[in-house]
């Protein structure tokens, strides 16, 4: 046992110290290693065993060390010693030269073997320490440990579900994370060829992000996935409803919206699109683009505007295309369109023109322009007469207005019969024509080259010398006194017997069918009204029924004519004359194709009805057929 007081070491069964005389403490002393050399236990046990060895190595140090008990002082002491410096029984430390010769190294205090006084301390070695005599407490080493894994899961939770990276690992495995970290593991498969799981990615971090947090760059990034694995459809809709309910101008929506129209083989849709996009983004690449696919647009050297005569205008493709147009403005073209094969006549109006090439499936921009045609007027003609009351029959010459006096495509045309004159009137030739007695209205119109009218010449003049105009045919000329729209069934029937035959009929302008009775001159055409039936048509082909004023079949032209009113207009150029126009009615005599001619006289009634009264004359202007006829 190691005495504490002097560091001797006495047997176990010792209870006061051999050298210093004091109690020894009671209990096993075990120590060994490196403790029991720094305490000199084990070099005593050797002493005391009969072993001497000079040198001990010191142990985990590779030090040497002279075992104080074989190395007496030069007092003839035998000192205890420890690490560290030596000392004499005189309590003198040994000199630098004998020590380095000895190697002695350590720390600690020595002894004095005779009195049992500690030695003065020794000055520590650099690089020396005490050994912690403690013994070590698993529990508490076992409860640190525990709290140590404690907070590394704690960290490790933390990380996971609090930081970017941690979002990313956490996206990797496939668990509940943020849009942001889907968003990037979602790129890094695409990097890596992993086009389904990126898609999967993109998809739920779009759900994530619903509307109101959009990854417009990431939901391009999702469209090319599905471009890549061949979903087109899906893309589109994607694209689509990027630039039309996100950004509208979304330039790489458009872009890439437009090369899957290119690619699929819908290059009209992708022209318009290009259209749009440049419309909305104001990228003039799309523009270009556009204009690098469709065919040009139609070109014409005839300028948009106002013209005061006919144009034609012509139209031609650079490249050879076919051009279809239209004047119509909700026209489609060119499926409304013409064909453009030669130069287009525009006469007198407002032309909105609408042309396009097409080269297949492309159609062109649309070359618009509105052309405004307004031929000049000419001026009114002149009458060499004035309006005024004369007792004689007069004789009127025509003139152009002063302005086209030197005018050569000027054509007159007037009327004295009352009417307003036309392309049917007569045209005044240069020659003097005379005026009927009575009250006579000249009409006049002059029209140039463009076929633009001037205003109307009306003059009235009165006329006091015979012989007078007759009366025009009215609701009071008669046949058998059986008038038209009043004469019953019943009644025509006493005036001209039984029928041979009857049969129902459609005739123009009445309801439903009508009756007609044949009789050897001809027929009769009555219409129901309530519980009779009225007369309203009537044909003869033979001289038995005579017309009103005593004329029918068989007498000739002039014969009838005589016998209404005629103001002595000429011919037209088309053949027609008229007699009479007024507010009783009228009366004219129309050219018919087989050379013959029609008296056609019509009475306007009281009620707003009109009654017709027709001799049809031959070749030789004999009459051939009388015809009555009762218009609603």
């Amino acid at each position: 046992m190691l005495c504490p007081f002097c560091g001797h070491y006495g047997g176990d069964s010792d209870i006061i110290c051999p050298r210093c005389g004091k109690l020894l403490p009671r209990g096993e002393n075990k120590d060994e290693g490196v403790r029991a050399i720094r305490q000199g236990k084990r070099a005593r046990l050797e002493a005391a065993s009969g072993q001497t060895p000079i040198w001990m190595e010191r142990q985990g140090t590779g030090r040497s060390y002279v075992d104080p008990d074989t190395r007496p002082t030069s007092g003839g002491e035998i000192p205890l010693y420890a690490t560290g410096d030596i000392y004499g029984a005189d309590g003198q430390p040994e000199s630098p030269e004998h020590r380095r010769s000895r190697k002695l190294y350590g720390d600690g205090a020595g002894f004095d073997t005779t009195s049992a006084v500690p030695l003065a301390p020794h000055k520590k070695r650099r690089g020396m320490h005490e050994v912690n005599q403690h013994a070590i407490n698993w529990m508490h080493v076992a409860l640190w440990l525990a709290a140590l894994a404690v907070v590394a899961m704690i960290g490790v939770y933390l990380y996971l579900t609090r930081t970017p990276g941690g979002q990313k690992i956490m996206a990797r495995m496939g668990r509940d994370t943020t849009s942001a970290a889907l968003w990037e593991v979602g790129e890094e498969r695409m990097d890596t060829g992993d086009i389904e799981g990126a898609i999967l990615d993109f998809e739920k971090a779009a759900e994530m992000d619903g509307d109101e947090n959009i990854n417009v760059t990431g939901l391009l990034t999702l469209g090319s996935a599905y471009e890549a694995v061949g979903r087109l459809e899906d893309a589109e809709a994607l694209y689509v409803h990027i630039y039309t309910d996100i950004v509208p101008s979304a330039s790489d929506a458009y872009t890439n919206e437009i090369r899957i129209l290119e690619q699929t083989g819908r290059a009209p849709e992708a022209a318009v699109l290009m259209q749009e996009a440049y419309r909305k983004t104001g990228n003039n690449a799309f523009l270009q683009q556009r204009t690098d696919l469709l065919p040009a647009q139609p070109v014409t050297d005839v300028t948009a505007g106002l013209y005061e005569r006919k144009l034609y205008l012509p139209l031609s493709s650079p490249q050879g295309y076919e051009i279809y147009y239209t004047f119509d403005e909700n026209a489609a073209q060119p499926d409304d369109g013409e064909l453009y094969t030669q130069s287009i006549f525009l006469d007198e109006g407002q032309w909105k023109l609408r042309a396009v090439c097409v080269n297949e499936d492309l159609v062109s921009d649309e070359l618009t322009g509105t052309y405004r045609v307004v031929m000049p007027s000419p001026q009114q003609p002149y009458a060499s007469l004035a309006p005024a009351t004369y007792k004689q029959r007069q004789r009127v010459r025509l003139r152009p207005g002063e302005n086209n006096k030197n005018d050569t495509d000027i054509t007159i045309y007037y009327t004295i019969d009352g009417s307003t004159p036309d392309s049917d009137s007569p045209i005044y030739t240069g020659e003097a024509f005379w005026l009927p007695g009575g009250y006579v209205t000249l009409k006049a119109v002059a029209v140039n080259g463009y076929g633009k009218a001037s205003n109307m010449l009306e003059i009235l003049y009165k006329i006091e010398a015979k012989p007078y105009p007759l009366k025009p045919y009215t609701t009071e000329d008669v046949v058998a006194n059986l008038k038209l729209n009043t004469t019953t069934y019943d009644e025509f029937r006493k005036a001209f017997g039984e029928p041979d035959a009857s049969e129902d009929v459609h005739l123009d302008g009445f309801d439903g069918t009508v009756r007609r009775y044949t009789y050897p001159w001809g027929y009769a055409t009555f219409q129901r009204s309530g519980s009779v039936m009225r007369f309203i048509e009537l044909k003869c082909l033979t001289p038995d029924i005579k017309a009103p004023r005593g004329v029918g079949v068989g007498d000739s032209l002039s014969a009838v004519v005589g016998k209404y009113r005629d103001m002595g207009q000429v011919e037209s150029p088309s053949g027609n004359r008229g007699l009479y126009d007024n507010s009783d009615g009228t009366g004219k005599i129309l050219a018919q194709p087989d050379g013959g001619h029609l008296i056609r006289y019509v009475a306007y009634t009281l009620d707003s009805h009109n009654w017709r009264l027709d001799f049809t004359c031959d070749s030789a202007d004999q009459v051939t057929e009388l015809y009555m006829l009762f218009i609603p």
